[in-house]
C-alpha cells in the first residue's frame, strides 16, 4: 500500500515537472512577437541580428519615420506647443496646448472652447512637414493643424477649409498604405446610407519597415538561424535580380500618386509583383503628374530615364540611409553620367562656371508648386503654395535664365 503511494507521489512529481517544462517552453514561444501580417513575416527585430548596420542607418530615414504612434504624447523633433496659436479670424482660433494626458489641438470661438482632440499619431518625418491625427474610438482622424518647416510654424492642414476648424476628416486605408506597413480595416455602418472605416489599432505597423520593401522574411530568418555559415541569402527576393520595371514598382507603390483607382490594397504588394495588377486599368491617373507623391511617373517622362536601360530610383537615392538634403550630393550624381568625355555635359557650363557643381537640380529638377497640396498660414485669407522638386528631369529655360541672372549679379 505504502509502496503504491510512494510510486503515485513520484509519478505525480514527474508529471508536474514535465508540465512545468512544457508550460515554460510554450510561454517562451508565446512571448515571441508575432507580426500582424501573418506567419510568413518575421519579428522585425530579427532583421537586426544579421543586418545591424543597415538597420541602425535605416531607423533614421524618412521612410522608417513616415508615421509614429506618440505613445508618450510628446511632439516630435522638439516642437513646442507653448503659445502656438493659429488664427482663422477674430473669433476663431486653434491653440496647440499641453494638457495633463498629452498634447492637444483645441478650437476656441470667442475665447470659449469648442472642440479639442489629443495628438496620438504623427505623419511625416519632418523633412518638409508634420501632420497629426487622433484616435476617435477606432477611427483615425486628421487634426486641423500641421507644422511646416518652410515657415517654421503651424498652418491649416492641406485641403482643410479656410474659415473652419475641421476635426472630422477621416484618415482612410489608402493613406496608411503609403504611411505605414500594415493595418487591418473594417467597415462599420454609420447611418442608413453611410459607412465609416475603422482600424484594428493592435495590427497597425507604423512607418515603412524592412519587410514592406523586401517581402516576408520568416522563412529567410529561420533558415539562416539554423544555417549561420550559409552567407547566400535564401528565401528572399534579391533586388538585383528584378527587372528594371519591377525595381521601380517597389518604389512606385507609394511614389506614383494617389489619384488612381485601386482594385486591391497595396499592403499585399511584394518585390517582384507588377504594380499594375493593383490598379484599375482605366483609373483617374493624371496626364500631368503632380510633384507631390508622383515621383515615379514624373521620372518615367524624363529623357534621362528613357535613354537609359538601367536607371532606377536607387540610381540617385539610397533607401537605407537618411537623405542628404543638400543639392551638392545630387549634383554629383548627375555628373557621374553627364561628363565631357561622353559628350552629354551641360551646355550651360561655360556660363555657370563653378556653380555647375551645385545647380543641376535647380535647373533640371526645379521646385514647383503642388496642385494638390496647399496650406494656409495663420491669419491669412488665402492659401500658400507648397513647393517640391519635380522628378521630371528636363530643360527648363525660365529657371535656367533666373539662375544665370542670379550668378551674374553675385
Amino acid at each position: 500500500m505504502r509502496a503504491n503511494l510512494r510510486l503515485g507521489v513520484v509519478l505525480g512529481v514527474l508529471l508536474l515537472v514535465t508540465l512545468s517544462v512544457a508550460l515554460i517552453q510554450c510561454a517562451g514561444k508565446a512571448s515571441t512577437k508575432t507580426d500582424s501580417r501573418g506567419a510568413a513575416y518575421a519579428d522585425p527585430k530579427s532583421c537586426m541580428q544579421c543586418h545591424k548596420d543597415l538597420s541602425k542607418s535605416y531607423a533614421h530615414t524618412s521612410h522608417f519615420n513616415t508615421s509614429k504612434s506618440l505613445t508618450d504624447h510628446q511632439l516630435p523633433n522638439g516642437l513646442k506647443a507653448d503659445s502656438s496659436v493659429f488664427v482663422f479670424n477674430e473669433s476663431l482660433k486653434i491653440r496647440v496646448e499641453k494638457q495633463a494626458d498629452g498634447q492637444y489641438q483645441t478650437a476656441y470661438w470667442n475665447g470659449k472652447q469648442q472642440r479639442s482632440a489629443r495628438t496620438d499619431v504623427v505623419f511625416g518625418a519632418g523633412a518638409k512637414a508634420f501632420t497629426f491625427a487622433c484616435w476617435d474610438g477606432d477611427v483615425l482622424k486628421q487634426l486641423p493643424l500641421s507644422y511646416f518647416n518652410e515657415i517654421h510654424n503651424w498652418a491649416n492642414s492641406p485641403g482643410f477649409p479656410l474659415q473652419q476648424a475641421n476635426f472630422d476628416r477621416a484618415i482612410v486605408s489608402r493613406c496608411l498604405e503609403c504611411h505605414s506597413s500594415y493595418a487591418e480595416k473594417r467597415f462599420v455602418k454609420a447611418g442608413s446610407l453611410a459607412v465609416t472605416q475603422e482600424f484594428d489599432q493592435k495590427t497597425l505597423i507604423y512607418g515603412i519597415d524592412c519587410q514592406r520593401c523586401h517581402g516576408p522574411a520568416a522563412q529567410h530568418v529561420t533558415y539562416h538561424q539554423e544555417n549561420p555559415n550559409d552567407k547566400q541569402a535564401k528565401f528572399m527576393v534579391r533586388y538585383d535580380t528584378l527587372t528594371r520595371q519591377q525595381k521601380v514598382d517597389v518604389c512606385a507603390v507609394c511614389h506614383s500618386g494617389n489619384d488612381r483607382e485601386m482594385q486591391k490594397s497595396t499592403f499585399g504588394f511584394k518585390p517582384g509583383d507588377t504594380l499594375s495588377r493593383y490598379t484599375l486599368p482605366f483609373g483617374n491617373s493624371s496626364n500631368t503628374p503632380d510633384v507631390h507623391g508622383n515621383q515615379a511617373n514624373l521620372l518615367a517622362l524624363s529623357k534621362c530615364y528613357a535613354n537609359s536601360a538601367v536607371m532606377t530610383c536607387t540610381t540617385c537615392h539610397d533607401p537605407h540611409k537618411k537623405e542628404v538634403t543638400g543639392k551638392l550630393s545630387f549634383a554629383q550624381k548627375c555628373i557621374t553620367c553627364h561628363k565631357t568625355e561622353t559628350h552629354n555635359y551641360c551646355k550651360m557650363a561655360p556660363k555657370l562656371g563653378a556653380a555647375i557643381d551645385t545647380k543641376c537640380i535647380d535647373c533640371h529638377m526645379p521646385a514647383m508648386p503642388s496642385k494638390l497640396i496647399t496650406y494656409q498660414a495663420t491669419a491669412a485669407k488665402q492659401v500658400s503654395a507648397y513647393y517640391l522638386h519635380t522628378h521630371k528631369i528636363a530643360v527648363y529655360p525660365d529657371q535656367t535664365k533666373q539662375i544665370i541672372a542670379f550668378i551674374n549679379q553675385h
